[in-house]
């Protein structure tokens, strides 16, 4: 019995001894573990921090570059009537109406100034914590051909009342040839069976009604059709045209990589397109194609 109890003594002696073995050695692996992880933490966070310092140091380019290009615009619109008012002043070569076109012209400038069209938003990101900023300058209406016309400050674009259905081109005022920008469709009214076009086209292209058949126009239309150098195709990756009233499409344009993109907000589809700079060379325009008499679009809402 004592020699039993002796054993069973020593035996709880090594596992005393074991049991202070590993609590040295589990603080060993846990500081090797904490350094080992913090070290991890802290890459992260400088990289973290890099990736915000360079994303606003290209918005804050980009803002700069908005503001100039405005503020340009602006002066040579200045320059213009001054021009006309020293080209008719030296000879008394004015009266009233003269006076009345020129106060009209700098009352357009007024308010053309007092509503920015840029604007500074933070974009929620389903995958991340940290949001996304954006700056972008707002794009208006135009240009039409065909059965289409543009109201409410070129914001709303409407076709005509023609009960047969005819095609109508619009296109934006902006020109887009370098960065990433992000422009906004709301649509106000569809027909019951809906066909429209939105999308892009280069500048250099002739306008024309029928526009979906030039060669540099790319984009999305009803009937789950997809436009890309004048010829169209269905269901391209996997495209369908699921759109509703008060629905809001985001077109983005990627200058950088030569691609659009196309989100609806609603449904939360989103399909790309490639874009081929020997068909549709930069600038591009926004570009809208109305079919029917009850399509009404709103850029930027």
């Amino acid at each position: 019995m004592s020699s039993h109890r002796n054993e069973l003594t020593q035996q709880v002696e090594e596992f005393e001894s074991e049991l202070k073995k590993f609590q040295k050695t589990s603080g060993v692996v846990n500081a090797d573990l904490k350094s080992s992880w913090t070290s991890y933490i802290d890459a992260w966070e400088t990289k973290s921090i890099q990736k915000i310092q360079e994303t606003a140091k290209e918005a804050r380019q980009q803002l700069e570059t908005m503001i100039v290009s405005n503020q340009e615009e602006n002066i040579g619109n200045i320059h213009k009537i001054e021009e006309q008012i020293h080209q008719n002043k030296p000879d008394d070569n004015f009266d009233e109406r003269d006076l009345a076109i020129w106060k009209e012209k700098l009352d357009k400038l007024k308010k053309i100034i007092s509503k920015s069209n840029i604007s500074v938003k933070e974009q929620k990101i389903e995958s991340s914590f940290i949001n996304e900023i954006h700056v972008n300058e707002r794009d208006v209406f135009d240009q039409t051909c065909g059965d289409v016309h543009i109201k409410e400050e070129n914001q709303l674009a409407c076709h005509n009342f023609n009960l047969f259905g005819s095609h109508g081109e619009i296109r934006g005022k902006r020109e887009y040839s370098n960065g990433i920008h992000r422009i906004r469709l709301k649509i106000e009214n569809l027909d019951p069976y809906p066909w429209w076009f939105f999308g892009i086209i280069s500048k250099s292209t002739p306008m024309q009604s029928n526009s979906t058949k030039s060669l540099s126009a790319y984009g999305w239309a009803g009937k789950n059709e997809t436009f890309m150098n004048g010829q169209i195709s269905k269901n391209t990756n996997g495209y369908t045209s699921d759109y509703l009233k008060d629905d809001i499409i985001e077109l983005i344009l990627d200058c950088n990589h030569r691609t659009i993109r196309m989100n609806n907000l609603r449904s939360t589809k989103s399909y790309e397109l490639n874009v081929d700079l020997t068909h549709c060379p930069f600038p591009w325009m926004i570009h809208l194609n109305l079919f029917h008499i009850q399509t009404r679009i709103r850029i930027d809402p």
